[in-house]
């Protein structure tokens, strides 16, 4: 079994190491390119020392659009370009800002798209060579089969004829529906890039759509047997690599421009936000650590998109045994519903209280938007405490990626019932677009400036 894990391990840093030097060698070539362009050798050779930097920062901008990420399809041009466009905004900005670094604004612009091409070559080879790997079985992909104990019987016998690269390491029955709770944990705990699902007109619209969203938000592929085909809204893709007719499912409220922009959006402004604000973030840790013992950042379990549970950032700004205090105080909630809200926490620090009535306490979560566990804009996650109070119906609002800001905080915040949250949430989610995402924004400015809702 450990040798196995260790063969695991050892493939999955092969393959990244692989993806990584590719890129970096993408960028460099870039930059050396662009360079010549406009200044022949000399100037090449004047741009080698902010290399390292740039490509740096190339790399953690593709790891922010999960091109590393084994889970999800790797092959994604959009996301691509996205980090592209990203790498250039900011560097164009960093030129803005430090003039003295001695770049150009058409170097940065043509080196982005030199690296853009060359990256897309040398991705496109890296996938061809992953395919031959999987058609030979030297690479796996575990695999979750959905459907009832029948469909799955068939489903696995019929993936006996196929090469040993996709092992099923776990079935869901399809008797009563999906439970949507059970599959999470499988995914989660498994670690599983493909879903198969058999049966699937036996679903109800509403089931197969919140199963399409549960599947896509962890970027995990999911395909159906021939069968499911009058249920599907978009362009059927046939696939055969499994050993069986498969048709591609894809969640079409997910997989637009649109998304991806908005996911440029939240690299680019969360890394410029970051490099700018550090001095800020130094000085509120400074000024942390000496109003009260602990540490300078607080780190809470929050449920996330599709109820998945990731760590929150932010600045600590209650006591350290604020959590276990917490039984003290629910007496006191002046929230209805499931959360917890007091004007006049005891538990808050004097320090603490500053930074809630300016939000400066939840700036650290750039990083994970940066991550992509959160966005700028969505439903703001909520404690595990929180969470485990709510019910069904209220859990829909994590139907999409949670965010720093949103519709319920330019709409009242802490001021409104959790009903209104949760209805707020829902419109947001029913009504987005990118406008709708960069006119949350400025008005968050102004709410935050108004210290409105806020405790």
């Amino acid at each position: 079994m450990k040798t196995l894990l260790y063969i695991k391990t050892l493939r999955r840093i092969l393959s990244v190491s692989a993806l990584l030097l590719a890129d970096a060698a993408a960028l460099v070539l870039g930059l050396l390119g662009a360079a010549f362009a406009f200044g022949g050798a000399v100037r090449a050779g004047d741009v080698l020392y902010l290399t390292p930097m740039l490509v740096v920062l190339w790399v953690t901008l593709l790891a922010a659009f999960s091109l590393y990420d084994r889970a999800r399809v790797r092959r994604n041009p959009g996301a691509l370009i996205a980090a592209a466009l990203s790498w250039t905004g900011i560097s164009v900005a960093g030129v803005a800002v430090y003039p003295e670094s001695g770049l150009r604004a058409s170097e940065v612009v043509l080196a982005a798209s030199l690296a853009l091409l060359l990256g897309g070559v040398l991705r496109f080879l890296y996938e061809q060579g992953i395919e031959t790997f999987y058609r030979r079985g030297l690479a796996l992909a575990p695999t979750v089969i959905i459907g009832n104990a029948e469909e799955r019987a068939r489903v696995r016998r019929m993936m006996l004829d196929a090469p040993g690269a996709y092992p099923v390491v776990g079935e869901v029955d399809l008797r009563d529906g999906v439970d949507l709770p059970a599959l999470r944990g499988l995914l989660d705990g498994t670690e599983a890039r493909d879903v198969i699902l058999a049966g699937a007109e036996r679903l109800a619209d509403e089931d197969l759509l919140d199963l399409m969203r549960s599947v896509r938000l962890r970027g995990i592929r999911m395909r159906a047997v021939p069968g499911a085909l009058t249920l599907l809204r978009n362009q059927p893709v046939l696939s055969q690599s499994m050993g069986l007719p498969l048709l591609e499912v894809r969640y079409p409220r997910l997989d637009n421009t649109q998304r991806v922009m908005k996911r440029a959006l939240d690299v680019t402004l969360s890394t410029i936000g970051l490099l700018v604000l550090s001095p800020l973030f130094l000085a509120v840790a400074l000024a942390i650590k000496r109003d009260s013992p602990g540490p300078a950042f607080f780190r809470q379990k929050r449920a996330g998109a599709d109820e998945k549970v990731f760590i929150c950032y932010m600045f600590r700004s209650m006591y350290q045994d604020a959590e276990r205090r917490q039984e003290e105080v629910e007496a006191l909630n002046e929230a209805d519903g499931p959360i917890f809200k007091m004007r006049e926490d005891p538990r808050v620090t004097p320090v603490g209280r500053f930074l809630r009535r300016w939000s400066i306490d939840e700036l650290p979560q750039l990083i994970n938007v940066l991550k992509g566990e959160m966005s700028l804009v969505g439903p703001r996650p909520l404690p595990l405490r929180d969470f485990e109070r709510m019910g069904e119906l209220h859990k829909r609002r994590l139907a999409a990626i949670p965010g720093m800001t949103g519709y319920w905080q330019i709409s009242g915040r802490s001021n409104l019932s959790f009903e209104e949250m949760v209805r707020l949430d829902l419109y947001y989610i029913e009504n987005w677009s990118l406008s709708f995402d960069l006119k949350i924004i400025l008005r968050t400015l102004g709410t935050v400036l108004r210290r409105e809702g806020a405790y």
